[in-house]
Order: C-alpha cells, then structure tokens, then sequence
C-alpha cells in the first residue's frame, strides 16, 4: 500500500501591515502583526517514482505544474536532501488564490512537513523554514507560534507567545490584486499616514472591539487604487452592516474580529445577503 500523509494548510490574515522603504533586494521593508485562522486547504501527499513530483487539486483554477507552489516545495525539498524522492499532491482547494490570505505559502509549509514525514527525513522545522523562505516571503510564518510578527521582506519573524481569542469574518470578492501593481502604487502616494505603534496594538490584543480599532494596512489605498471595485465593496460592506473591514495583504479578502460567533455570523450574513459575496466565518487559531 502507498503510504499517504494527510494535514490541514490555515490561511492567514495580516491584522497591521506596516510597508517601509524598498530594499537593496528589491522588495520593501515590512512590519506585520498576523494571526492564522481556521479557513484551511487540506492537502494529501502519496509516494510517487523518484523525480516525478505532481498535483492535483479541486480547484481547475489553480496550477498543477511547477507553478504551484506545493510542487516548488517538493522538488526543493528532495534536491535539499539530496535523495531520489518523488511526491504526488493533492489539494481541496478553500483558501481563495490571490486573495491575501497566504493559501500558497500555506500550502508550501504543509508539503515540507508532510513529506518531511513521508520521506522519513526527520529534518527539525527550522530546516524547513529555511528552506521555504527561498520559495516564498509568507512560507516561513508558517513554522512559527499562530500569532507572530514578521518583518524584513517576511523572513524575520517572532513569536506572540498570547493567543487571540477571537473570531474573524472573511469577506471574499472574486477579484485578484496583483501584489507588484499595489506596492508600485505605494510607492506612488503622495503621503504614507503614521499608524498605531505595534506595541499599542499588542497591549489591546485581549479585546476583539479594541484591538479592531486600532488595526490597519498600509497597502489598501493602493490596492484600492489599482482595484477599484475593492474600494466599492469595503464601501458598500461598511453600509449594509454600519462596520468597516480591513484588508488583509495585498488584497482583495477583507476581515473583521468579533468577540462571539453569533455576532461574527450575523455581519457575514448581512455583507454576503446585501452584496452577494462570498464569506467565511473562522476562529483565530491558538
């Protein structure tokens, strides 16, 4: 029998995103507060001939060739260790692609795992970060506490040891925001605004209300510039439920906390009847 490992692959949401200045590498400075939230893919990995690394998922949306990055993961994880391995993934898709919500670097951190396991590599999960953190800025977050900051371009990352107890409301539009096209518009506005220091949000973080007040992200004027319809729809969602959503990375999912899931599925009721969008009710993981 062909042996297969089996996990669940969390989103993330960015609750502050910080952006700073470009650097020598080419991407800018970040600072960011992010919490991982029950809205998962799950992923299946099996044996497969050595060299021969493929994908399958429900989605006909996503790529089932080296652009995935579940197969990026798999084949660099086999030329690390230098052994003739092969994998076959397969993925149910739940995490909408492009939306924010790190579903691909999700993913990634969950193939390393999984086939760390399969492969019986044994490899410590600060290998695995290293590894995935030459594949994607979010895959390392993966590997750390639910809670975390991370900075640098993302590879910089420290644990929040305080757990969120909160539950999130994913608002998720069919739309896509090209993560290069928003970063070039932030570049491009006139003024960056201050925001709230990380440690002031911190300090809140044991209340939904107050922490929603003080969060935010440097990158929706620009993601709302260079995606019009997000700027109509966190518009419209703050009308039909009197509350405004923030967006989470580049864009386009946007969120709020809630204290109680009653309360939380009550404003993904009256966003997705008014708007017709999508949404998703999840717990911040612990």
């Amino acid at each position: 029998m062909t042996a297969t490992h089996t996990a669940e692959s969390p989103a993330k949401i960015n609750l502050t995103l910080r952006v700073g200045a470009v650097r020598p590498d080419g991407f800018h400075e970040i600072e960011s507060l992010v919490t991982r939230v029950a809205l998962s893919d799950e992923l299946t990995v099996h044996e497969a001939p050595a060299g021969r690394f493929t994908v399958v998922c429900d989605d006909p949306s996503v790529p089932s060739d080296d652009r995935n990055l579940a197969v990026r993961a798999a084949r660099a994880l086999a030329e690390h260790v230098g052994q003739p391995c092969g994998a076959h993934i397969a993925i149910r898709k739940r995490i909408p692609a492009g939306a924010g919500l790190g579903g691909g670097s999700s993913d990634a951190a969950t193939t390393l795992r999984l086939l760390n396991e399969l492969w019986s590599l044994r490899l410590p999960d600060r290998d695995l970060e290293r590894l995935g953190a030459t594949l994607g800025s979010d895959v390392p977050l993966f590997f750390h506490t639910p809670v975390c900051v991370i900075r640098g371009r993302g590879e910089q990352i420290d644990d929040v040891p305080q757990p969120l107890s909160a539950w999130a409301v994913l608002i998720l539009p069919n739309l896509h925001c090209s993560t290069p096209a928003v970063y070039a518009a932030w570049d491009r506005l006139p003024e960056h605004p201050q925001q709230h220091a990380l440690s002031e949000v911190l300090a809140a973080a044991t209340s939904p209300a107050r922490l929603t007040a003080l969060l935010f992200n440097d990158l929706e004027p620009a993601a709302f510039q260079v995606e019009p319809r997000l700027r109509d729809l966190a518009e419209k969602v703050h009308i039909a439920t009197g509350l405004p959503a923030r967006m989470t990375g580049s864009g386009a999912a946007l969120f709020r906390l809630f204290d109680e899931r009653a309360t939380a599925e009550q404003f993904a009721a009256a966003a997705s009847g008014a708007l017709g969008v999508r949404t998703a009710t999840a717990r911040l993981l612990t």
